[in-house]
């Protein structure tokens, strides 16, 4: 079954474009979707990487006093917002943000997390651990200062135009491809059948990506304008459009006064909304008789579920004009929230998250496969054999850089577990050791010319060290993943998930890739002495383009 395709003309236009812009972006992409992967559950792998949060959820905190405890400490200005963030299953802790003023007036944001029962404090401005938000922030790469997220929203930009031009070149003989996909025969048609049959299956979830990564990426970018323009570069009115309560003027002078309680007023949302989860509080003027607090409440299930209700501690009185209700929510602040939930797959439990992974790690593999259509398409006579080893090297870099992150991550992991928590300055000697690793592993990469070799070797080296993930966590803490299954399952699962990984990856070098030798992507760039082919005088692409309707 065939349908209407492209003219001749804009078939060579797009199919160029296309593979410029794939190239270009491949790299960076791999990174992004590859952490991105990992980033899913970066809270559900929090109480496997600190130990001292493998504590039962208590629901019966008393907030107010959290948030006194984190004052006597820190001395909160209460007349910028302070947030409160709830406990989870994943994250036991209470979470509270806010602002404090310095003896030279300057504002400083703090962070601090508090132990339920005895109210211990933990400044997350130096945390013992942040794998999953190391993770996390490789994603949108801002480890590079300044520009990283804007480097990381223009990539997702490129990916759009690269997903969208993909489809209309291979839309001619789309189902002819998907349905003929061969693992067989010249290893050009090979990873072209991957590449074509993996994107058609993962567009709709690539198009989604790219555009909510772009808009994440480039929101500072897309407001710019409008802030100028509209709002005489006051940012604060673009945001209050999206969070009412910040249109309500409260008087810093107003006297002190008694309020409900925080698990009072708490309480009352959650009756009125017996289907949503309190997820965080947000306070204003905390002692103050018109202290203003709002909650914000989110069914997990679903995709446009968000809401607001903002109301006055003294007395409970919902203000329903600065509330986003369940529900309720005017078009501007839903759209950004189910962008939201779309990107980090907010939204039907667990099974969306599985799925969004399984989707990710396919979408890596396409971007693998597309360099390695980009390298063999051009390692012929058409090109001297400096193009040649120039094509060679850019694709053994690129491998080299998406490959090695396999054992890299395995090593976070384990530096994780390594490096004692009593070490002073301990999330930057496990960073440390995570993007060092990755370096040597890309560089020692770069020497191996045979892509088979580098991939075996890569899969090899991650696979050992993934079975040792759950032995290390398992000698490091006491929780064997077989024991710790009933009491914390998700301690569990991350030991098993990479005892799964290490046992299927060395399957794959012994048994797979082991007995396919003698079909290897290897470097051939031919010596110039030898006997040259026959030259075509026009470019590859667009002899595709002319002879596609005869495939």
């Amino acid at each position: 079954m065939k349908l209407k395709g492209l003219g001749n003309r804009a078939y060579n236009v797009l199919f160029h474009t296309h593979t410029v812009a794939g190239i270009v972006i491949s790299f960076a992409l791999f990174v992004i979707f590859y952490a991105g992967a990992f980033a899913l559950f970066r809270h559900h792998i929090y109480q496997w990487e600190n130990p001292s949060a493998r504590i039962e959820v208590d629901r019966s905190v008393d907030y107010d006093q959290a948030l006194l405890k984190v004052d006597s400490l820190y001395g909160l200005d209460h007349h910028t917002a302070t947030s409160i963030v709830m406990p989870t299953e994943h994250y036991p802790f209470v979470r509270v943000f806010g602002a404090v003023h310095d003896t030279d007036s300057t504002t400083e944001r703090i962070a601090a997390s508090v132990v339920p029962g005895t109210y211990a404090v933990q400044d997350m401005n130096e945390p013992l651990t942040t794998l999953g938000d190391t993770i996390y922030h490789l994603h949108y790469f801002r480890q590079i200062p300044v520009v990283g997220i804007y480097l990381s929203g223009f990539v997702a930009l490129f990916f759009l135009f690269a997903s969208v031009t993909g489809l209309l070149i291979h839309w001619r003989n789309l189902f002819t491809k998907f349905y003929a996909f061969i693992t067989e025969g010249k290893w050009k048609l090979i990873w072209t059948n991957a590449h074509t049959v993996l994107g058609v299956i993962g567009f709709p979830f690539q198009v989604m990506y790219a555009v909510t990564g772009a808009f994440f990426g480039l929101l500072t970018l897309i407001l710019l304008p409008s802030v100028l323009l509209l709002y005489d570069g006051d940012s604060s009115q673009v945001f209050n459009k999206i969070r009412p309560e910040g249109n309500v003027v409260l008087d810093e002078q107003a006297p002190a006064a008694d309020h409900l309680r925080l698990s009072t007023l708490m309480d009352q949302v959650q009756q009125a909304y017996p289907d949503f989860s309190v997820t965080r509080a947000m306070i204003r003027n905390y002692g103050q008789e018109n202290a203003l607090i709002t909650w914000y409440v989110d069914d997990p299930e679903s995709v446009a579920s968000r809401g607001s209700l903002t109301m006055y501690m003294k007395d409970g009185v919902v203000l329903d004009d600065y509330s986003l209700l369940p529900g309720q929510t005017p078009y501007g602040p839903a759209v950004i929230s189910v962008i939201g939930k779309l990107h980090f797959a907010e939204f039907g439990g667990l099974l969306m998250k599985i799925m969004y992974f399984v989707l990710a790690l396919i979408t890596g593999f396409m971007i693998i496969s597309g360099v390695l259509i980009w390298q063999t398409a051009r390692d012929n006579q058409r090109y001297t054999t400096q193009q040649r080893q120039f094509h060679h090297r850019v694709t053994k870099t690129y491998l080299a850089i998406c490959l090695s992150m396999f054992p890299a991550f395995a090593i976070l992991f384990l530096a994780n577990k390594l490096v004692p928590m009593e070490v002073v300055g301990r999330v930057g000697w496990v960073n440390g050791i995570f993007f060092g690793s990755w370096l040597l592993l890309t560089l020692i990469g770069l020497r191996w010319d045979n892509y088979a070799r580098l991939n075996r070797n890569y899969l090899f080296i991650g696979g050992l060290l993934s079975l040792g993930v759950p032995v290390v966590n398992g000698v490091a803490t006491g929780d064997w993943f077989w024991q710790a299954w009933s009491t914390f399952p998700w301690v569990a699962a991350v030991d098993i998930f990479w005892l799964a990984t290490g046992l299927v990856a060395l399957y794959l070098v012994f048994r797979v890739l082991n007995v396919s030798t003698s079909i290897t992507t290897k470097h051939s760039v031919r010596s110039s002495t030898a006997k040259p082919e026959p030259q075509n005088t026009h470019p590859q692409w667009a002899i595709d383009g002319a002879n596609r309707s005869t495939h």
